[in-house]
């Protein structure tokens, strides 16, 4: 297995500067680069799947995991915050409906009655990303704090799945709220 953090020059790190990597991915494809006379499209093939493992959290954490020697799924189920997680798939699953609803409409009534549906599930979906940022900082600062300890890898196996979670629950609540706003 390929440690992207050697070939990085990167301590093995839970957290890591993102700023940091990409300087080093661009030093490193100046000279890797098969455009380049001494370049190798296998050398620059490594790091551009080195920088896709190392810039996500959850791909870092279970390449972190399995260089030591733990595989890249947990053994532990995780339970998602089910608060949170029930919430986002009513509240998309909601925003979906109104607006399928709003294309089989043709009544200006009834439609103007949709309208004000259709801004509460905008307030609500706002609210809710305010939620999943929080979570998303707690996640973070979990992150980071992974480092001040010698690396226990199913730990970080389990961290690397909560962040999958809350990274869904955003991009899904970010959908619907683009997909409202273009109403």
């Amino acid at each position: 297995m390929t440690d992207f953090f050697s070939e990085f020059g990167l301590d093995r790190r839970a957290w890591i500067d993102l700023d940091d990597l990409k300087a080093k991915y661009h030093a490193l494809m100046a000279e890797a680069h098969p455009d380049k006379a001494f370049g190798s499209a296998t050398k620059s093939t490594l790091l551009n799947e080195g920088r896709k493992t190392l810039s996500s959290h959850p791909h870092r954490l279970r390449h972190l995991a399995a260089l030591l020697g733990a595989g890249s799924e947990s053994s532990t189920k995780v339970s998602p915050d089910w608060d949170l997680f029930s919430r986002t798939g009513d509240l998309t699953r909601r925003a979906s409906v109104a607006l399928e609803k709003k294309t089989s409409l043709a009544s200006p009534i009834a439609k103007a009655v949709l309208q004000g549906e259709l801004k509460q599930l905008e307030s609500d979906l706002i609210k809710l990303r305010k939620e999943i940022n929080a979570h998303l900082e707690q996640l973070e600062t979990r992150t980071r704090e992974a480092d001040q300890a010698p690396h226990d890898a199913a730990s970080l196996l389990i961290l690397a799945e909560e962040w999958t979670f809350a990274t869904r629950w955003s991009q899904s609540i970010n959908a619907a709220i683009t997909a409202l706003s273009l109403r």
